[in-house]
Order: structure tokens, then sequence, then C-alpha cells
């Protein structure tokens, strides 16, 4: 499944972009709500991309004190 995931990673997050931006032109009431979560889920999304840390073993990477003290 993972593999599959990273494989289609680039559409994911395509879909996503374009899935919020037809919201926020078409809705532009409801992105205020949405608008608070945007930069945290964008860091956790970078985040992972970048280390390659599966989101189900994100909890445990934060608390290992070795992968915080490489960046």
């Amino acid at each position: 499944m993972r593999k599959k995931l990273e494989q289609r990673q680039v559409w994911i997050y395509l879909v996503a972009i374009l899935a919020g931006m037809s919201i926020g032109w078409k809705s532009p009431g409801l992105t205020g709500d949405w608008e608070l979560l945007l930069w945290p889920v964008l860091g956790v999304l970078l985040y992972t991309t970048f280390t390659q840390v599966p989101l189900i073993h994100l909890a445990s990477a934060f608390r290992d004190r070795r992968l915080i003290n490489d960046m």
C-alpha cells in the first residue's frame, strides 16, 4: 500500500490542491475555517515527504531524539 501511495503522491497532492481551489472559489465563506488547518497540514506533509517517514510512524519519529537533533 505504501509503495502505491508513494507512486501516486504527486497526483494525490494535485487533486487535493485543485479541490481546495475549487472549494475556495465556489464557497469563499468556508475558507476562513479551513485556513487554520492549512499550515499545520502542509508542514506535516512536507516533513513526511522529505524525511520519508510514513505518517503512521510520525509520532514515534518526533519522540526519536536522533531525528530531531539532525534537523
